[in-house]
């Protein structure tokens, strides 16, 4: 409780702009523990509550403090050195706290607005946001169109189907059949070992009708939430091409898009092992971890594991994410083209956003964390100059 009343304290301090350097040191501090962020969160949305019935009211109290927190932020930056990597950028410098509230304090504005009309934002042509959708490419070439009312399919040892029962195909035996999802689309499959698979934006998961042998193989490419169906005598392995996660039965969430350079896997529960050909040993993961693997091998750190499979549950989830890579993912989900030139590498955000918002919704939000402006032509996004 002692904890508590001290970060009430500072977030009362923190919004009348009286933080000494001690202070907003402490600040960073409790914010550096995820066992904190929660209730932080939780003050400030209690604090911008009342005045949500004014939206005027409530966008200029988020200007002035936006004002007040660069400038603390300015004047901060000559002072500070190159940090660290970490997972939570803005753990470990003076001026990131500020740059995490004003973050925070625009979010929570734009996602609490929803009985407000948001004319004033939307593009001319907006867009709708990705939906379900896949194609299913059976290994003779056969193709199947899948509904996207029906958002997931089940493969068993006789057929696939729907989970209504509706049958796309008999399943032969050994028949290796591949899942695939454009920009804009995702879907579930329930594998032949009960197996469940969220696939991502842009993605493809191939896999067996039923699985032989002593192991349980399949290949990805692009990003995928995984269930894996308990059973220690038969390993699961995703492959991504570069790197194998090897598991009995956990769930985690594995990104390996070509475009991404790099490949992402997060442990919820359970353990993995993870290999590689380019990697000299094998790399074990615990729950609340996620490794990154490149051409230097296997980088491995305690993250809210939650956050990187918030997209199976319709939310952008960020912290501390490069816009860049936020813009990658907004890039595939609304099937977009994103001219990237001019963007500042530098930028980092913390938010959460609906997968079930238009377009012009999730750019306005990024507009106001960035400070940029972007310009919708088409289906192509460009940086206003």
């Amino acid at each position: 409780m002692g904890q508590d009343n001290n970060i009430q304290i500072l977030f009362r301090k923190y919004i009348e702009m009286t933080l000494n350097r001690e202070e907003l040191a402490q600040l960073n501090d409790i914010l550096s523990r995820e066992d904190s962020q929660e209730y932080f969160d939780e003050l400030m949305q209690e604090h911008f509550q009342s005045y949500l019935k004014n939206t005027a009211e409530l966008e200029l109290k988020a200007q002035v403090i936006q004002r007040r927190a660069w400038e603390k932020i300015e004047k901060n930056i000559p002072q500070v050195q190159k940090p660290k990597r970490y997972l939570f950028g803005w753990s470990r410098i003076a001026a990131a706290a500020a740059l995490f509230f004003i973050i925070s304090v625009t979010i929570y504005f734009f996602n609490q607005q929803t009985s407000v009309s948001t004319d004033q934002y939307v593009h001319s042509h907006d867009i709708r946001p990705g939906t379900s959708r896949a194609t299913l490419i059976a290994s003779n070439g056969t193709r199947f169109e899948l509904d996207g009312s029906k958002q997931e399919i089940v493969v068993d040892h006789s057929s696939v189907h729907y989970t209504d029962g509706e049958k796309l195909a008999y399943a032969e035996p050994g028949q290796n059949i591949t899942l695939n999802t454009p920009k804009g689309g995702e879907y579930r499959v329930v594998l032949s070992d009960g197996t469940k698979v969220w696939l991502n934006a842009a993605s493809s998961l191939s896999y067996p009708t039923s699985f032989t042998g002593k192991e349980r193989i399949v290949k990805l490419e692009g990003e995928a939430y995984f269930e894996v169906a308990h059973n220690p005598r038969h390993p699961f392995i995703v492959s991504t091409g570069e790197q194998q996660v090897k598991v009995l039965g956990t769930s985690f969430n594995v990104n390996a898009y070509q475009n991404e350079h790099r490949t992402v896997t997060t442990l919820l529960n359970g353990s993995v092992q993870l290999s590689s050909s380019g990697a000299a040993s094998t790399t074990q993961l615990h729950p609340g971890e996620q490794a990154i693997f490149d051409r230097s091998g296997f980088e491995v750190d305690k993250v809210d594991a939650a956050l990187y499979a918030a997209w199976k549950d319709g939310e952008f989830r960020f912290k501390a994410t490069p816009l860049i890579e936020a813009l990658r993912q907004v890039e595939r989900w609304y099937d977009l083209e994103i001219d990237y030139t001019g963007i500042p590498a530098g930028i980092q955000i913390h938010a959460s956003i609906s997968r079930h918002k238009q377009l012009s919704t999730v750019l306005h939000a990024l507009e106001k964390i960035s400070d940029l402006k972007f310009i919708v032509k088409g289906r192509r996004v460009e940086l206003m100059q």
